[in-house]
Formats: C-alpha cells, sequence, structure tokens
C-alpha cells in the first residue's frame, strides 16, 4: 500500500469534479451559507414578517438569511406607504367638501374647518408618521437612508464659490468641538465646491448643485439644531471676517401647504381647492415612487427563502461526502490517487470536462 499523506477536505472544485452524480455537481457550485441570527426587532414594525405565509410553514431560516436589516426596511417602508394612504384619504375627505360648498349658492367654509385642522395636523406630523421614508416634498429618502432636509445657504452660493482670490471660510456646526475649514483657493467653481465637499463629508452635510442652485442637505433630525447653531466667518473677501457670523438657512419649499389654505369665501375655497388637487397629485407620485422601492425590497426577501432550499443541499452534500471514503466507490485509495491529479485545476476546466460531448464541441 502506498505511503500518501492524508487527503484534506476538498475545495470547491475538487469536489465538483469527485462528484460524479448531477446531485453533486449541481450543489457544488453553491457556497456554503452561515446560519446567523434574524435581525432584532424594532418596535412593531417587523410582525408582518413573523408570521409565515397562508397556508405554508414558518420561514424561520429564510427569515435569519435575508439582508441585514430588510425587515427593518420593509417595516419602514409599509409606515411610509400607510402614512400616504391616510393623507391621501384626508386630502381625499377635504376635496370633496370644498368640491360641495362650492356647489352651493351661498357656501360657508365652517364646517369644514376640522377637515383642515386633521389634515395641518397629519402632515405636521410627516417626519415622525412616515417611517423616516419621505422628505418635506414627498420624495423618497435615498436608499437605505432616512429622509433629508434640504435648503440654501445665503450668502454661500455658486457666485461667492466661483469668485477670484484665496480664502478660507470656517464653519461652525453644532456639536464639532472646532470650526471646519473650507480653502477657497479661487481657480474656479468646481475647485471650490469639491473643497467644500471634502470638508463636510464627515458632518454628515451635503452640497451639490441642483437647477443652477447650490444645494445643502442634512438628516431631519439634525435640521433643527443646525438650522439655530450654524455659524461662519471668512477673511473679509467672499464672507465677513471678525467674530463668528450666525447663518441663514432657508428650506426648500414643502410639497404641501396647509397651513396658508383659507376657507373664507368661496374664492379662498376656490384657491384651496386647486392646491388640493396638486396635492393629491404628489400624494400619488409618492405612492408609486414608493410602491417601487417596496416591492424590490418584497422580491429581495422573497429571494431569500430559497436560501433555505440551498442550504439544505449543502448539507446533504457535505454528509454525503464525508460518508464516501467508506463507500466501495470512492474508498481510501481512490481519493488519495486522485486528490493530488485534480490539484491546480481551474473550474472552468472542470465545468467543461462536465459537459456533454455535443456541448463542448461548439465551444
Amino acid at each position: 500500500m502506498l505511503n500518501t499523506p492524508p487527503i484534506q477536505t476538498p475545495t470547491r472544485s475538487t469536489a465538483t469534479t469527485l462528484g460524479g452524480s448531477d446531485a453533486a455537481r449541481r450543489t457544488s457550485a453553491v457556497a456554503p451559507v452561515q446560519r446567523v441570527p434574524a435581525p432584532e426587532r424594532a418596535g412593531g414594525t417587523a410582525r408582518a414578517y413573523d408570521q409565515a405565509p397562508r397556508g405554508g410553514p414558518r420561514n424561520t431560516l429564510a427569515n435569519a438569511l435575508r439582508e441585514p436589516g430588510l425587515q427593518q426596511q420593509l417595516g419602514a417602508l409599509q409606515q411610509g406607504q400607510d402614512y400616504l394612504e391616510r393623507l391621501g384619504a384626508s386630502l381625499q375627505q377635504l376635496k370633496s367638501g370644498l368640491s360641495q360648498q362650492l356647489a352651493r349658492p351661498q357656501g360657508e367654509g365652517a364646517s369644514l374647518q376640522p377637515q383642515l385642522d386633521s389634515l395641518r395636523q397629519l402632515w405636521a406630523q410627516r417626519a415622525a408618521e412616515a417611517g423616516g421614508q419621505l422628505d418635506a416634498r414627498l420624495l423618497p429618502a435615498p436608499e437605505g437612508e432616512s429622509a433629508r432636509q434640504r435648503f440654501r445657504l445665503r450668502g454661500l452660493d455658486m457666485n461667492s464659490l466661483a469668485s477670484e482670490g484665496s480664502e478660507t471660510l470656517r464653519l461652525s456646526l453644532p456639536g464639532q468641538p472646532r470650526p471646519l475649514l473650507v480653502p477657497l483657493d479661487g481657480r474656479g467653481l468646481q475647485p471650490a465646491l469639491q473643497s467644500l465637499q471634502r470638508a463636510l463629508a464627515p458632518t454628515g452635510l451635503r452640497v451639490e448643485t441642483q437647477g443652477g442652485e447650490l444645494q445643502f442637505s442634512v438628516e431631519e433630525s439634525a435640521w433643527p439644531a443646525l438650522r439655530e447653531g450654524l455659524a461662519l466667518r471668512g477673511d473679509g473677501k467672499r464672507f465677513p471676517s471678525g467674530q463668528m457670523v450666525r447663518a441663514v438657512l432657508d428650506p426648500a419649499p414643502e410639497a404641501l401647504a396647509p397651513q396658508g389654505w383659507k376657507l373664507d369665501g368661496p374664492e379662498a375655497q376656490r384657491r384651496s381647492l386647486v392646491q388640493v388637487l396638486d396635492a393629491q397629485a404628489r400624494v400619488q407620485r409618492a405612492r408609486q415612487a414608493l410602491g417601487q422601492r417596496l416591492d424590490q425590497a418584497r422580491k429581495l426577501g422573497d429571494s431569500a427563502g430559497s436560501a433555505e432550499a440551498q442550504a439544505e443541499a449543502v448539507h446533504r452534500f457535505a454528509a454525503e461526502f464525508a460518508r464516501s471514503p467508506r463507500l466501495p466507490a470512492m474508498d481510501y485509495g481512490r481519493l488519495s490517487a486522485l486528490a493530488p491529479a485534480v490539484q491546480g485545476l481551474h473550474r472552468q476546466q472542470v465545468q467543461l470536462l462536465l459537459l456533454p460531448p455535443e456541448a463542448a464541441a461548439s465551444l
């Protein structure tokens, strides 16, 4: 008997060669799946995903194999959709009331005030009720992020960035121990914008050009403190020197402005009705955009369900391979002779050998 070294567990390409059956060849391409605990549930957002589909078993392994945070993402998206449905229903109720009032010869708006107050309150609660998925413009939040507040900073615009002459802009942000230094060398808009973006990147603030304007954004949770505490100073060229000056921030217009809607008289009701119709169109577009993102997240969760079958196949192959040295067809002698021969073989070479002759000839 030959003195051969102990056989180590073959790599995936080796296992592909050694597995003569179709089942072994199929499972050899599947990477082993590590069992991980299911994500923790935050509040009640994930309760809909603990339950098994109607008529089917509880798929706990599929839940565990989902991407980290997928359950929370699905819950937040559903919360955003629920908010849009309630907002749309409130707008429809006010629209119907306004239409009925305007159809009467002497329409009065007093009876519509509770509906308008309810809509105003619902809109004021958007940040908390929409799961962080909708910003003030009713646009979906960036993928995997919370809604952001967009704003302009008076005095810091594209013209000031593009001005000639070197200057150092100092920005004092709430919670930052020292001012941020933004060197402006006067070489044009793009170098100055890149310098500003690099300086703001660690703070969570973002800046970009949009519609010919310089637009900043920050997470909505940080907006109140930033609005009250942002200050700046320069060297007296583009920006004032001396003491820090409190910056004036102008938030981007909101999609809905129900606080300005009036009901006192037919003319005010007509103007409010036009604004309600515009708001309904915005809500509908937001529902479509958020619905597409929710469908994508659901498909991602459904694709994770197939991982259960993959995991079972991998475990089954591993168990069969562990028993294979004791079987006559795959005894220790054959393995010890075959393993050195397949070392260094590439996966593509093994797959080519496994193809039917007619398929291999066509390559």
